[in-house]
C-alpha cells in the first residue's frame, strides 16, 4: 500500500511532467523541465527507476530537438524556394516574433509570435533582396510549415519521455 508521501510524489511528478508537455509549443524549454525531472526521479530512486543510460539518452533527444527546431524552419522554407536570405529570414524571425509574441501575449503569444515570424522573416528578406511577391510567400509558407514540424518533433520527443516516465513510476 502506498503512503501519502508516495501518492503526493506521484502526483507532484504528473503536475511537473504536464507543465513540461505544455511547455514545449510555447517555446518554454519544457524539454529541459522533462530531462529535470527524469533527473530528479533517477536521483530519488537512486538511479533504480531511472538509470544513467535512459538519462543519456533523453538528452541526446532533447538537443536534437532543439537542433532541428533551429534548422528545420529554414531548410523548409528552402525546399519552398528561399533563398540563404529567405532562411535567415525565417531563422531570425522565429526568433524576433516568438519575443514579441511574449510580450503581446505572455505564453501563448511565444507559440504565435514564432510561427509567424518565421514566415514574416522568411517573406520580408526574399522581397528585400529582389524576389517577386509570390516566391516570397512561398517561402514564407514553407518557414511556417518548417516551424510547425519542428514543434511537433519536440512535442513528440517531450511526450515520449513524460510516458516512459509514467511507467517506470506508477
Amino acid at each position: 500500500m502506498q503512503t501519502f508521501a508516495d501518492i503526493a510524489w506521484l502526483v507532484l511528478l504528473d503536475i511537473v511532467l504536464l507543465a513540461g508537455v505544455l511547455a514545449i509549443p510555447l517555446g518554454l524549454g519544457g524539454n529541459f523541465i522533462l530531462l529535470g525531472a527524469g533527473l530528479v526521479v533517477a536521483i530519488v530512486t537512486g538511479f533504480q527507476t531511472v538509470g544513467w543510460i535512459a538519462l543519456v539518452v533523453a538528452a541526446v533527444f532533447v538537443i536534437l530537438g532543439e537542433v532541428v527546431e533551429a534548422v528545420l524552419g529554414s531548410l523548409v522554407a528552402q525546399k519552398f524556394g528561399a533563398s540563404r536570405w529567405g532562411m535567415l529570414g525565417a531563422f531570425a524571425g522565429g526568433i524576433l516574433g516568438a519575443i514579441a509574441g511574449t510580450a503581446w501575449i505572455p505564453l501563448i503569444g511565444s507559440l504565435i509570435g514564432s510561427f509567424v515570424g518565421a514566415a514574416a522573416g522568411a517573406v520580408a528578406l526574399e522581397l528585400a533582396t529582389g524576389k517577386d511577391r509570390d516566391p516570397g510567400l512561398r517561402a514564407g509558407w514553407g518557414a511556417f510549415l518548417g516551424k510547425v514540424l519542428s514543434t511537433a518533433f519536440k512535442l513528440a520527443i517531450g511526450i515520449g519521455w513524460a510516458v516512459f516516465l509514467v511507467l517506470r513510476t506508477h
